[in-house]
């Protein structure tokens, strides 16, 4: 049997990787280790401060990163063009530098990978290393390793250089009379390069909300924390969209360790809100199921098609949450999070889960005391909660009334905190 290693694999992405670095802060603290690190395009430079064991120096530089310090009269690419615009005093020295370069002037990002990498601790690291780069103009994969990269000495940086070449924005880098382009235009994600390298099980650090990486997704030796929202363009260094970037990897490693509850949402639990989630996700499961039996569906049912052509609730809770098989806890937190977003609750804060369920139990018990009534005649009771606490302009809630399932939704669930014991 092999030695048991463990990778973490950091997808290439440009100013996304700050989410890598969010969440290699939260691994830090859950005291989870790795013995390979596997990069590609940034993804390469996170992967190197890992093996350098330079937490605090990534951090710093992530948080000082600004598109001058990539690109010589660099500006940001989000996805609008109002935004690129208003850059206009630094969108012509940038286009002619683009033009004379054959690309963007990548001297500052160059600088920045020379400041950081330490060679000494790099290659005296017992943490094996691997980046993915491409050839040019070939377009042929080319890995490079730890062992590859010991000859430059101090000069290694400039295999990661070439690993996040991102052609034809950055130029090509020239590495012994060879150039190279950005990894990610062969494998933007190597987690075959860390299996290469040993590894019997990997987690993947993705900079990508959808479903990303066919080959390895389903394999179960494969984790993925990816984020659960966008992080925009690969080219925005703006300040607050790299802190946010920070601050999500950070979350969704936590969510991913079961450290924090929540999908869009993030709810921080606290000492014995593990049993009170069981407990009220039990009984949400157990009224939801009652009342969505008792339902009469007839109404929503077309002549000569059956009750079952109709979503179910739960199903609609398991598309959420994109499993087949959910636990309680599960659909009752995919079931929270409907309810806070059709009430408006913002969703760049995060929640201490106790206080938050004892608040929207307080909220429920002060416009009426126990929804002792039949489903229809409950309804209204639901509706007037949710647009009491609901912008007036909220397009989710429109249509609410014709949305029965999600209204059984929210009705088992109100039901549910009016029992419960918080």
């Amino acid at each position: 049997m092999s030695e048991h290693k463990k990778a973490l694999v950091f997808a290439g992405g440009g100013s996304k990787g700050a989410y890598q670095i969010g969440a290699w802060k939260a691994l830090r603290e859950l005291g989870e280790s790795f013995d390979i690190a596997c990069g590609t395009s940034i993804g390469s430079i996170n992967a190197g401060f890992y093996v350098q064991n330079d937490f605090d120096a990534a951090y710093e530089m992530w948080e000082g990163l600004r598109a001058d310090r990539i690109m010589t009269n660099g500006i940001n690419f989000d996805k609008t063009f109002e935004s690129i615009f208003s850059q206009r005093d630094q969108l012509i020295p940038f286009i002619k530098t683009f033009i004379n370069s054959k690309g963007a002037d990548v001297t500052p990002f160059h600088e920045n990978l020379q400041k950081y990498f330490d060679p000494d601790k790099f290659f005296s690291s017992d943490v094996d290393y691997a980046l993915m780069t491409v050839k040019y103009p070939s377009f042929t994969p080319f890995e490079v390793t730890k062992d590859d990269m010991r000859p430059y000495g101090a000069d290694a940086w400039k295999w990661m250089a070439a690993s996040g070449a991102a052609y034809p924005v950055f130029p090509v880098m020239n590495v012994d009379g060879e150039d190279y382009v950005d990894g990610g235009y062969y494998d933007n994600i190597p987690v075959a390069t860390a299996f290469k390298r040993g590894a019997t099980e990997v987690l993947v650090l993705d900079l990508k909300t959808e479903k990303n990486h066919e080959g390895y997704i389903h394999h179960p030796r494969v984790k993925y924390i990816k984020p659960t929202r966008d992080l925009g363009t690969f080219l925005n260094f703006d300040k607050d969209a790299l802190r946010f970037s920070l601050n999500l990897g950070y979350n969704d490693t936590m969510k991913a360790y079961g450290k924090y509850y929540g999908l869009q949402y993030t709810l921080i639990p606290a000492d014995g809100d593990e049993e009170a989630l069981s407990a009220i996700a039990s009984d949400f499961i157990d009224l939801l199921t009652v009342s969505e039996a008792g339902f009469d569906f007839s109404k929503y049912v077309s002549k000569r098609q059956r009750v079952n052509a109709l979503e179910g609730s739960t199903t609609i809770l398991s598309g959420i949450l994109g499993a087949d098989k959910p636990t309680d806890e599960g659909l009752f937190i995919a079931a929270l999070e409907m309810l806070l977003k059709s009430c408006s609750y913002e969703i760049d804060r995060s929640y201490r889960f106790g206080d938050l369920l004892y608040h929207l139990k307080s909220e429920a018990d002060s416009l009426y005391p126990m929804l002792e009534r039949d489903t229809d005649e409950a309804f209204p009771y639901v509706l007037n909660f949710v647009k009491t606490h609901s912008e007036a302009k909220n397009p989710l809630n429109k249509k609410l009334e014709e949305e029965d399932r999600k209204l059984l939704i929210f009705m088992a669930l109100l039901r549910a905190l009016q029992q419960a014991k918080l």
